[in-house]
C-alpha cells in the first residue's frame, strides 16, 4: 500500500467543484442548494463518512464558527468528514463542505483547519464561476478507477488518480481571492492568521518531498500546479497567505485562537490509510472484517485500496488487474452473471470454477483491456460469497495464447480467497494515529518504523508533523506518530 502523498497531486488544493455564479436569483440560488442536496447523497455512497461522530461534531463546530464570521453569516453551512485518506477538501456550493480526514492527518492546529474551512466557505459567498456543475463532479466521481469492460484510461491515469475525487477548481485570481477571503473569514473568528501561511506549506514540503523523490527514481515528478496550471504553486500562496497575516494587527482581547492541543486530541485515534471499513492491505493481503474476507496480491505488485475497488499493479505498470464488490443477484448463477455483464464481448474462454467453498465463474474476453486501447485480451473471475459478488478483473500489455501474460498470477490471487481466521481478524483493524509527548529520546526514524508503508517511512512521518526535512521535534512537543 503506497503512502497517501503517491496519489496525483489533488494533494496541492483546497478544490471547489460548484459555487454560485454572480447575480444568482433566489430561486436560482434555492435550485442550486438543492442540486447540492442531491450531490451530497451520491458523495456520501461514494466516500462514506468517517465513522467518529466525536470528529463529525468537531469539524462542524469549527466550520460554523468560520461562516458565521462570513459574507453569508446567516446561511446554513454544513461541514462533512469524508471517511477518505486523500489530502483534499472541496465544496459543491451553496453550502455543504468537505475535508477527507486524509487532511487533517496533515495538519496541525485547530487554526490551520480553520483556513482550509474559510477558504472553502470562500468560494461559496465569492459567487465564483463554476468550473464545473455538479453533475461534472459526480461523474468524476463514479469513473475514477473506470472498469477494464470500457476499456477506458490507461494503467498509469488508473493508479495516479486513486480514490480521491479529480475536482478542478478555479482559476488562479479565485483562487487566491479565495485564500484572502478565507483568511479574513477565520481571523474574524478569533482564529490565528498565521495558520494559513502554515497550511500552504504542508503544500509546498509535499511538493519538495515529490521533487526530492522523482530525483532519486529517476522519474519526472507529479506536481500539482503542473498538471493544474490555472493554480497557483504553492509558493504564490504562501506568500499571499503571509502578506494577508501581516495586515492584521489587531489581536482579539483573549489572545489568537491556535488550538493545537485541542486539534490534535481530536486527531488521536485516526485512521492511517484505509480505515476498518475499506478493508486494510498488509504485507499484500487485504482484510476486511465487515466481509470476513482475505485474499493476497502478488509480492512486488503495488496494491491500492480505494474506495470502490483494489487495484494491484506491477512495478512497470505492464499487468493490472482490480477487485470489485457487486450485490449477488438472487436469481442468477455465477455464470449467468458474467455473461451478462460482459454482454457485447467476444469471449474466448469459459468455465465454471469453484474456490474455497465459493462458486464461480472465470472467462477470457478477447478484448477490453486499458492498456492498449481495448485491444489486449481480459480475465474475468467472479465469486460468490453470501450475498456478494466478488469480480475480479485482470489484463497485461502483452498476451499469450489469448489470455493476458500475467493470466496464471491473476487466477492465484481469486484463489487465495477465503474467510478470515479467528485469528486473523486484529489484522482487519485499521493503523490508527496516536498523539504522545516527544521524551526526547526516541527518535523520529524509530517512530517511523512503524509506519505501513513500503518506502519513505521517515518522510511520511516528518511530513505528518511539519518537520520535513531533517528537523526534530522539541521535547515534550505533541508528537503524531502511527500504531
Amino acid at each position: 500500500m503506497g503512502p497517501p502523498m503517491s496519489r496525483l497531486f489533488v494533494v496541492l488544493a483546497l478544490l471547489a467543484a460548484v459555487s454560485l455564479p454572480p447575480g444568482l436569483a433566489a430561486a436560482e440560488k434555492h435550485a442550486e442548494s438543492e442540486s447540492s442536496r442531491k450531490a451530497h447523497v451520491e458523495i456520501l455512497k461514494f466516500y462514506g463518512l468517517y465513522e467518529d461522530q466525536a470528529m463529525q461534531e468537531y469539524v462542524n463546530a469549527v466550520g460554523r464558527r468560520v461562516a458565521r464570521h462570513s459574507d453569508w453569516p446567516d446561511a446554513e453551512f454544513k461541514f462533512f468528514v469524508l471517511d477518505d485518506d486523500s489530502i483534499n477538501a472541496f465544496t459543491t456550493g451553496c453550502c455543504f463542505i468537505y475535508v477527507h480526514r486524509g487532511l487533517l492527518t496533515y495538519l496541525e492546529s485547530e487554526a490551520e483547519l480553520a483556513t482550509v474551512l474559510g477558504h472553502e466557505i470562500a468560494h461559496v459567498t465569492a459567487k465564483h464561476p463554476q468550473k464545473r456543475r455538479t453533475q461534472g463532479l459526480l461523474a468524476n466521481i463514479l469513473a475514477i478507477g473506470a472498469t477494464l469492460a470500457t476499456g477506458s484510461g490507461a494503467i498509469g491515469q488508473l493508479a495516479n488518480l486513486g480514490a480521491g475525487a479529480w475536482v478542478q477548481g478555479y482559476g488562479r485570481e479565485n483562487e487566491m481571492e479565495a485564500d484572502r477571503l478565507g483568511l479574513q473569514f477565520a481571523t474574524k473568528a478569533g482564529y490565528r492568521p498565521e495558520a494559513m501561511a502554515e497550511v500552504f506549506k504542508v503544500f509546498k514540503d509535499q511538493e519538495r518531498f515529490e521533487l526530492d523523490r522523482a530525483r532519486q527514481e529517476g522519474r519526472e515528478p507529479r506536481l500539482y500546479h503542473g498538471v493544474f496550471s490555472s493554480h497557483p504553486a504553492p509558493d504564490a500562496r504562501t506568500v499571499q497567505a503571509a502578506k494577508g497575516a501581516a495586515r492584521i494587527t489587531t489581536e482579539p482581547p483573549g489572545g489568537w485562537i491556535d488550538n493545537r492541543a485541542i486539534f490534535l486530541r481530536n486527531l488521536d485515534g485516526l485512521p492511517y490509510g484505509s480505515s476498518r471499513v475499506q478493508g486494510i492491505v498488509r504485507d499484500n493481503r487485504f482484510y476486511h472484517a465487515g466481509m470476513g474476507v482475505t485474499m493476497a496480491f502478488p509480492r512486488g505488485w503495488t496494491v491500492d485500496n480505494l474506495r470502490d475497488r483494489i487495484l494491484a499493479y506491477t512495478r512497470n505498470k505492464d499487468s493490472v488487474m482490480q477487485v470489485t464488490l457487486e450485490p449477488r443477484p438472487p436469481t442468477q448463477s455465477p455464470r449467468e452473471f458474467l455473461l451478462t455483464r460482459l454482454k457485447g464481448q467476444s469471449v474466448a474462454v469459459s468455465e465454471a470454477i469453484e474456490s474455497n467453498g465459493m462458486e464461480g465463474y472465470s472467462v477470457v474476453t478477447r478484448g477490453g483491456s486499458p492498456l492498449d486501447g481495448g485491444k489486449g485480451p481480459v480475465r474475468w473471475i467472479v465469486l460468490y460469497r453470501d450475498s456478494s459478488a466478488f469480480v475480479f478483473a485482470g489484463a497485461s500489455r502483452a498476451s499469450v495464447n489469448s489470455r493476458p501474460e500475467a493470466d496464471g498470477v491473476m487466477a492465484s490471487v481469486a484463489a487465495t480467497m477465503r474467510g478470515l481466521k479467528p485469528s486473523e481478524f486484529p489484522l482487519a483493524e485499521p493503523y490508527r494515529i496516536a498523539v504522545v509527548p516527544y521524551d526526547g529520546k526516541t527518535t523520529i526514524a524509530q517512530y517511523a518504523h512503524e509506519l505501513p508503508v513500503e518506502r519513505y517511512q521517515l518522510e511520511e512521518l516528518e511530513l505528518m508533523n511539519g518537520l520535513y526535512p531533517n528537523k526534530q521535534p522539541e521535547f515534550g512537543e505533541l508528537l503524531k506518530v502511527v500504531q
